[in-house]
């Protein structure tokens, strides 16, 4: 039998909202801007907030007194700035909407709450705001608790790799010249395999929860900390008070974790080693200094382990022959891996760190060799007495044959000659510069089959370097295989690899990179497609531009600014990175500039002497083309 007192509603009506409301803990407001009182309407003594009735005056009492959680007061100050600042008309409004905390009632702390304010405002300005308050704790906490799931690392409770590298870029991000500047830290485990090999992974999670405790004992909890790896942790020691300071809290991490782990009879010792990169010094990204203190720490392992070291320019020539436990690969693999990645900066950036060409030349051969598994990479020089060629450098692989020995001439001296007329008879112009190319030596040369046989060169390519009419030497590029089908990427990078190598060993007035680096890196630079120039830092004038930059903005003035010559500016580019660089050391910078196309672009920006006769460092912008 039906209720006759109780009427189902058919329609929205005051009291569907009003229940809805009760049910989502929702509390409306008015605030009149003139008199600066905040009306809560209906009983604020159903909320969960310890609220009045009426606020006043509410600009200061609700949003800068206790009300609002002190950690989130800030958020109101850009929502006050522009509700008496920004210009808006007459019959106008503005939506605002915040999560913020609110003092709740008795001992129950402060409650999420999303704060939500509709504007009115007339000649004068804002003039009324009609709002509510949501009761959003359950569901924000419950959101805070899956994203700390989904940012943690469970064993430790650091975060995980993602949310280091995230927070800190954020924090970089806000770095400001006034700032102390951090340092950033990775710590890595020594023999740690062999204990969790040996005495099981629950035994190894128990080393690595030490290894978690002693960090978190000797850093603060304003550093940002993560686990990245296994063994692998990274710590950005924030507001660096002194170096001194950071190599006393590296010290003491070194002594809390040299130990040995006993398990039965058996005992394994257990140490770190530590790589330490500064910012800015040696880069301004989470890429550059991880990269840094990624080679700072293989210096620490190839020296005996537990210990730190620093990051220094001559890092980046040396042979590192330590495993690391925390990754398989050899340090060798990072920087081929660096090369692969961009072959232009790579050898850019190791020819101005080492102003050493010799070494250039040699680590980049290997890397080129090992990149498209070829048996020889070779630069050879032209003798104009002898008309002949001279090997200057030469990278071979374990199939290799070499050319460049002592005796070879004298036991090959045949082949070798033959060999060679064959290449000089072949070379001819392409797309990619005057190559001589022979993808199958013994189907094409059957007559010729004991010199290939015996030199072991199953095809080639052979890339002519020249300075105007002069030729001046080639690079070959070799395999014991036959039938190697080079692909286009591999003539591409060819061309580029040759006329890099070219421009830096030969130069017309002096081998001497150190000595005339300008020369070089203007011949280098005028053959390569990107967007290329020098700035002087604090005029914005340009120092330098390539040829693609000649070609490509004819237009352009020669007393404009670099943001109006080579981007259509009136003013530097958003996120200019000339006044980024600091005023000296060797650090690059990832950027995003604008152009005449109002596209966003890709860069990279170094710091770099021009000329030695300069005291100033300048900045070297390097920008796709389009």
């Amino acid at each position: 039998m039906t209720d006759s007192k109780f009427e189902i509603p058919t329609k929205f009506d005051t009291e569907i909202y009003r229940t809805l409301n009760d049910v989502e803990n929702i509390i409306y407001f008015k605030w009149t801007i003139a008199d600066d009182i905040m009306e809560f309407v209906g009983s604020v003594e159903t909320s969960d907030y310890d609220l009045p009735q009426i606020v006043s005056p509410a600009s200061t009492v609700f949003f800068g007194g206790n009300f609002v959680h002190p950690e989130d007061g800030g958020k109101f100050e850009k929502f006050f700035d522009e509700m008496f600042w920004l210009q808006q008309t007459r019959n106008d409004s503005k939506y605002f909407s915040s999560k913020v905390r609110l003092r709740g009632k008795g001992d129950r702390g402060y409650l999420w709450a999303e704060f939500r304010l509709l504007l009115y405002f007339d000649d004068n300005g804002p003039a009324i705001g009609f709002g509510c308050i949501c009761n959003i704790n359950v569901k924000q906490l419950w959101q805070m608790e899956l994203q700390h799931s989904a940012e943690h690392d469970v064993l430790t409770g650091f975060l995980n790799k993602v949310a280091t590298q995230r927070n800190i870029e954020r924090y970089l991000s806000k770095l400001t010249a006034t700032d102390l500047p951090p340092a950033f830290i990775i710590i890595d485990a020594d023999g740690f395999k062999a204990i969790n090999d040996s005495f099981g992974h629950l035994f190894g999670d128990g080393v690595l929860t030490d290894m978690g405790n002693a960090i978190r004992g000797v850093f603060r909890q304003k550093d940002i900390v993560g686990r990245i790896g296994g063994d692998e942790f990274v710590v950005l020691f924030c507001d660096m008070p002194s170096q001194d300071v950071l190599e006393r809290r590296c010290t003491e991490l070194l002594q809390n974790l040299n130990r040995n782990y006993t398990n039965n009879n058996d005992s394994l010792p257990f140490s770190v080693s530590i790589g330490i990169a500064l910012y800015p010094e040696h880069g301004t990204t989470y890429t550059e200094l991880f990269k840094r203190a990624d080679r700072a720490l293989y210096e620490s392992k190839s020296r005996g382990k537990n210990r730190y070291s620093i990051y220094h320019m001559g890092l980046i020539g040396r042979n590192f022959s330590v495993e690391s436990a925390r990754d398989p690969k050899h340090a060798e693999d990072i920087r081929q891996k660096a090369f692969e990645d961009n072959m232009l900066e790579f050898i850019l950036n190791l020819l101005y760190e080492t102003q050493n060409a010799d070494m250039t030349i040699s680590v980049c051969l290997g890397m080129f060799g090992k990149q498209f598994n070829l048996d020889r990479v070779a630069v050879a020089k032209f003798n104009k007495s002898s008309n002949h060629y001279v090997v200057a450098y030469e990278w071979l692989s374990p199939n290799g044959f070499s050319h460049s020995s002592k005796d070879h001439m004298e036991k090959y001296g045949d082949y070798t000659n033959a060999y060679c007329s064959i290449v000089d008879s072949n070379y001819h112009p392409t797309a990619y510069g005057v190559l001589s190319i022979c993808e199958n030596t013994y189907d094409r040369y059957p007559e010729y089959t004991e010199v290939f046989s015996t030199l072991k060169i199953g095809s080639f390519v052979y890339s002519q370097i020249s300075h105007g009419s002069d030729i001046v030497g080639n690079v070959c590029f070799e395999t014991s295989s036959s039938s190697y089908i080079f692909s286009q990427e591999e003539f591409t990078k060819i061309n580029i690899f040759s006329v890099l190598l070219g421009n830096i060993l030969f130069n017309r007035e002096n081998d001497n990179v150190s000595e005339k680096m300008s020369i070089h890196l203007q011949n280098i630079l005028d053959h390569m497609q990107e967007f290329i120039y020098v700035v002087d830092k604090d005029t914005y004038e340009p120092i330098y531009f390539n040829n693609t930059i000649r070609q490509t903005l004819m237009n352009s003035t020669n007393d404009q600014k670099c943001y109006k010559r080579f981007h259509g500016l009136d003013a530097p580019c958003k996120g200019c990175p000339v006044q980024k660089l600091s005023k000296s050391g060797n650090e690059y910078i990832d950027v995003i500039l604008d152009n005449y196309w109002g596209v966003e672009t890709p860069a990279r920006a170094y710091n770099i002497r021009w000329d030695d006769e300069m005291d100033n460092y300048l900045a070297l912008i390097i920008q796709s083309s389009f």
